[in-house]
């Protein structure tokens, strides 16, 4: 029989608050898993560990201290913004660049959040944590649309899920917004047997010279890699964005040194995937996402397909999620 447990702790390296949730098995293998995310910083899962295997890495050591990775969590906006700026119904929005000349990764990621007590069941537990734009609040001044983010972390034996909540709490303005996860998965064992698959149907096209797209979806065999099939991590260098992803069809990574594979299923808002694998790092990210790279000024561009950007109007809500499942090969 399967029971739960969570704690509130402290990272030892960081200094940061963590919340942790706890599955305890019987004799199986993956009998132990938990995860840990810390509400403080972006309700960041730092944490996602099966059978005593972690896969995320955490943070990285800086100058100034510890620069988080684990899941940064991507909202309004995720990856990059032209000019960190978009105009919607008429008004412009005007963020502060933090990437050359653009905007990355959205507004929640690295802010506080509220969070509830875990919640146990017979099958699993949870926790929910939501961040709001609310007037007062900074990133309300550069985003002025009252609505709520909403998360719900849930554990389950070998396996957990994001559950998102947006509502759209402002009562004139429409909601235009994008939504994705970050996750640094770390790389176990030898990086040419670490297996990717991400079932895309097209290959956003983008400029190398700021990887902002052209609005133009290409064939798969026309991008730099066809993940299509599972694609060694050996040699692959990339920071692209794919289309086309369906809830019958999720991404695979494939861990051959311990046998094990991570399923990333998904809801059908998550219709795009970014995959980063830069050379020579301990990690890589296979993105789920809701929309493209600069999403809002592709769509204003006439791009909506290819943009996928999600307009709520006032009042409305909408639901979502991302499940990690761990398994054997």
């Amino acid at each position: 029989m399967t029971r739960f447990d969570y704690r509130m702790e402290k990272h030892p390296e960081t200094g940061w608050q963590l919340v942790r949730l706890m599955s305890f098995g019987g004799d199986d293998a993956h009998a132990l898993s938990e995860l840990a995310f810390t509400p403080e910083i972006g309700s960041n899962l730092i944490s996602f560990a099966v059978g005593g295997t972690e896969y995320l890495c955490d943070h990285r050591p800086t100058e100034h201290g510890h620069a988080i990775l684990g899941t940064p969590i991507l909202y309004p906006t995720p990856d990059r913004m032209r000019k960190a700026t978009f105009t919607f119904d008429g008004r412009v929005f005007t963020f502060e660049p933090n990437a050359g000349a653009e905007f990355i990764h959205g507004l929640v990621r690295e802010v506080p959040w509220r969070f509830d007590m875990p919640v146990v069941t017979a099958d699993e537990i949870s926790v929910s944590t939501w961040v709001a734009f609310d007037p007062g609040k900074p990133y309300y001044e550069r985003f002025p649309i009252r609505n709520r983010l909403e998360l719900t972390y849930t554990l389950r034996a070998n396996g957990m899920r994001f559950g998102f909540a947006v509502h759209n709490e402002d009562p004139g303005q429409r909601l235009p917004f994008g939504l994705g996860i970050h996750p640094y998965f770390r790389i176990i064992g030898p990086r040419e047997s670490v297996r990717i698959q991400v079932p895309a149907r097209k290959w956003q096209e983008v400029t190398r010279t700021d990887l902002l797209p052209t609005g133009r979806l290409l064939d798969i065999e026309d991008g730099p890699a066809d993940l299509r099939a599972p694609t060694s991590l050996g040699g692959l260098d990339m920071d692209d964005v794919f289309w086309g992803m369906c809830p019958a069809a999720p991404q695979v990574i494939y861990y051959d040194q311990i046998g094990a594979k991570i399923t990333l299923k998904a809801s059908e808002l998550f219709t795009h995937s970014a995959v980063y694998t830069p050379l020579g790092r301990p990690f890589f990210c296979v993105e789920n996402q809701s929309c493209s790279t600069d999403a809002h000024n592709l769509y204003a561009q006439g791009g909506q397909e290819a943009a996928h950007l999600v307009i709520l109007d006032p009042g409305q809500s909408l639901a979502a999620w991302v499940e990690f499942e761990v398994s054997d090969q």
